[in-house]
């Protein structure tokens, strides 16, 4: 063994305390999992050579060779990305003397126009919603056009219904958001009596138990989610020998026991998750024929573009939505051509219908 320590080793280290420092920074789990894993590769790709004499050439190499056979412009700027705030974060410790990806640069991203609904499809959606929940998630995602993870983290408390409005925390700030008197309604009918926790909250099923048999006997299975152990302990009660016992007696002495046992799972204080939310839409987007699938994120860019259709300021839009940079919110206004449209029908003189 060597006295001293490999720069493989060291770089790999590396890679660790910008983990933590990301953490530190209050940066997304998917973001650090991101930045770290194309900084590990980035390592691996280097070897035993220190982070110090990696050149741009060898940074341009390793985004080379790690590409599909198939990619998007994207996946060079989040590669560069990654590298570029591994590097700031080695330079500022005085590990390398420059920060090499940052000679680098992608060429521009193509900017896509984001898939929205028609304001007829939007109401058809509304009304293809069944339940409360399902009713109160997609007025709320039409009214408000937050992000998934805003809509997730509103707790009840913040809701000002008199004035419609709740405080929502992304990318770093704060921001108000509003909604109307048809989500209030379906707020309100959701909620019932309840005052606190998240809007949201995950969907906890009580557990049924388990019928089954083991070493010629009949057994019932469940588990006891109150004596203070995390996922609850393990309890079991013989229904029968199998010899004696046919299966239907032993089903009609399990849902009798069953009866007896409480089977109710602790509900935790959390939040629907993202796929939940994306579910449900999707499943009420089936029901109403839209014949397309409709998101979260389809409903936040619709939300911006009927306000742009009907009127509303780019800047206030931009308010809106929380976005930090007016150019964000201006693609909106490729996707809104309905005024463009009707101008044109209106004064060319060969535009309008025969």
């Amino acid at each position: 063994m060597p006295k001293f320590e490999s720069h493989k080793a060291v770089n790999l280290e590396a890679v660790k305390r910008l983990a933590r420092w990301l953490h530190a920074q209050n940066y997304r789990e998917s973001t650090i999992l991101g930045y770290c894993s194309t900084a590990r590769k980035l390592c691996t790709f280097v070897g035993d050579r220190p982070l110090r004499s990696v050149t741009p050439m060898q940074i341009s190499d390793f985004i080379t060779s790690t590409l599909p056979t198939q990619w998007s412009d994207s996946r060079v700027h989040d590669k560069l990305t990654a590298l570029r705030c591994f590097f700031d974060f080695l330079y500022l410790g005085g590990v390398v003397d420059s920060v090499a990806p940052r000679y680098l640069s992608a060429r521009g991203r193509i900017k896509k126009l984001p898939p929205t609904i028609s304001q007829p499809q939007a109401l058809k959606l509304i009304k293809a919603a069944k339940t409360p929940r399902e009713k109160a998630i997609v007025e709320l995602f039409y009214a408000t056009g937050s992000r998934t993870k805003e809509v997730a983290e509103i707790r009840v408390e913040n809701i000002n219904f008199k004035k419609r409005c709740f405080p929502v925390l992304a990318k770093r700030k704060e921001r108000i958001v509003y909604f109307g008197p048809a989500a209030h309604e379906a707020l309100k009918l959701y909620l019932g009596e309840r005052k606190s926790g998240y809007l949201f909250q995950d969907e906890i099923r009580p557990q049924r138990g388990i019928l089954a048999y083991h070493n010629d006997a009949w057994l019932a299975t469940w588990r006891d989610h109150h004596v203070g152990i995390k996922h609850g302990q393990r309890r079991s009660k013989g229904l029968g020998s199998t010899k004696t016992t046919s299966r239907a007696q032993a089903k009609a002495r399990f849902k009798e026991l069953m009866k007896t046992i409480n089977l109710v799972r602790p509900k935790p204080d959390r939040p629907l998750t993202n796929s939940t939310f994306n579910r449900i839409i999707q499943e009420v987007a089936r029901r109403a024929k839209l014949g397309i699938i409709v998101t979260p994120k389809m409903l936040r860019h619709s939300f911006a573009t009927h306000l742009l259709e009907r009127g509303a300021d780019i800047r206030v839009i931009q308010e809106l939505l929380g976005h930090a940079f007016l150019t964000s919110t201006q693609v909106y206004t490729r996707v809104s051509n309905l005024q463009a449209e009707e101008t044109f029908r209106l004064y060319h003189p060969r535009g309008g219908q025969q």
